[in-house]
């Protein structure tokens, strides 16, 4: 990093003085931390509009060739200064454009009422818009910072290049649409990595979709905000596919098929398991996550011969039907685990006593769970259902035992 052997007296003294603070302590009460931050950001500010002032003189005249033979001034910032790339580029950006349009912004930062991040977003946004509205432009966009965030101005930023130049919107729309991509990348331990970019359009589609299952599902629900954004995106999958109106694939709808051994439905929830292989691929699931998946799927009876050669099909049948699913909304209206109000559309019907145990599909033994308490009854020993009236089971008041002293009560919550 290039390091000056002499600075000017003055910025010497100065940066000796603020350097001197570092040892000083913290004021004591709330006011005058408030007040000693707000003073040093003002302090930042200003320093940057002396930066970029001086940035502007030095690329002007070449002084990073001159001195260093920079390949120009957004290298020599990388270099001498190790600023990141982007950074680099942006603050040239703004320095070549102070004396021009943003003269307005520079003013309010050296008086410490807009950031440098602001102005930053100012010098973005006026260098999509027509020339001849630049300047009023920027006495806008200046005002508005003075009162929100440099994310608000970016956006009013671009509602202005909408408005003034459609035209070129559209363009850079079809551009940005033209980008897009999703990736599905398998890895060796069994995840997928998913990575994409998405238009702002179909960003605003996905992220109103997932909004509400960014909300905590209840007080039990320790998940992370990513790990609810990614349940939600599976749930809104799933909920598609429970419509039947997605396209359809080889004269049928779109479908997930689990092929499911004999061996691994009688194991004792212990082992995992390695699917057969099919059509899509070598999975692996547990005996909780098969009986979670079948609890609201529809099951059907395939018989394999040693060659894994179908020799008896079995009939398909939906373990609750669609009007005992109805019953259930219109009785629990919803995730029957406490404090959970996710909706119908978000849920499963869960047997209290197993399908596989005997339990009866009718409605005294079914609920209705949201994906997520779906798995914390199925993969987690610690939770176990009880009905308190035996003679309504699930249709009376039920309670959620545990990890002590965790007993949780539920009652139906109707339509």
């Amino acid at each position: 990093m290039y390091r000056p052997q002499q600075l000017p007296e003055s910025l010497g003294a100065v940066l000796d003085e603020v350097r001197s603070w570092e040892s000083s302590p913290i004021p004591h009460t709330a006011q005058e931390r408030a007040d000693l931050l707000a003073g040093l950001r003002q302090l930042a500010d200003a320093t940057e509009a002396v930066f970029t002032k001086t940035l502007a003189r030095f690329d002007a005249n070449g002084d990073g060739e001159t001195l260093h033979a920079a390949a120009n001034t957004t290298s020599w910032l990388r270099g001498a200064l190790h600023l990141a790339p982007a950074d680099a580029s942006r603050r040239v950006s703004v320095a070549r454009h102070m004396g021009q349009h943003l003269s307005t912004a520079i003013g309010e930062l050296v008086a410490g009422r807009v950031t440098f991040d602001q102005v930053q977003a100012i010098d973005k946004a006026v260098s999509q818009v027509p020339e001849e509205a630049r300047d009023s432009a920027v006495e806008l966009l200046t005002d508005l910072a003075t009162r929100v965030d440099a994310a608000q101005v970016r956006v009013a930023g671009r509602h202005l290049r909408n408005t003034l130049d459609p035209d070129g919107a559209l363009a850079e729309a079809n551009k940005q649409f033209e980008r897009r991509y999703l990736h599905l990348s398998p890895l060796l331990d069994g995840m997928t990595a998913v990575d994409g970019l998405l238009d702002p359009e179909a960003a605003t589609t996905l992220s109103t979709a997932l909004a509400p299952f960014l909300m905590p599902a209840g007080s039990t629900d320790d998940r992370t905000a990513a790990q609810r954004r990614a349940d939600g995106l599976v749930e809104v999958a799933q909920a598609a596919m429970d419509t039947g109106e997605l396209p359809q694939l080889s004269g049928a709808p779109a479908q997930v098929q689990v092929l499911v051994p004999y061996a691994t439905l009688a194991a004792d929830g212990t082992d995992p398991a390695q699917l057969p292989e099919a059509p899509g691929g070598t999975a692996f699931l547990t005996p909780p996550s098969v009986d979670r998946l079948i609890c609201d799927g529809q099951i059907g009876r395939v018989i394999l011969n040693g060659d894994s050669v179908p020799i008896d099909m079995g009939r398909y049948q939906r373990l609750f039907t669609p009007q005992q699913r109805r019953a259930l909304a219109i009785r629990d209206g919803g995730c029957r685990f406490p404090d959970c109000n996710r909706p119908p559309r978000y849920t499963d019907a869960h047997h209290i006593v197993a399908w596989t145990d005997d339990g009866p599909t009718d409605l005294s033994n079914g609920i209705l769970l949201c994906r997520y308490h779906h798995r914390v009854i199925h993969d987690n020993n610690e939770w176990r259902i009880r009905c308190l009236d035996p003679d309504f089971g699930a249709n009376g008041p039920l309670v959620f035992d545990g990890p002590e002293p965790k007993s949780l009560p539920s009652a139906p919550r109707g339509p």
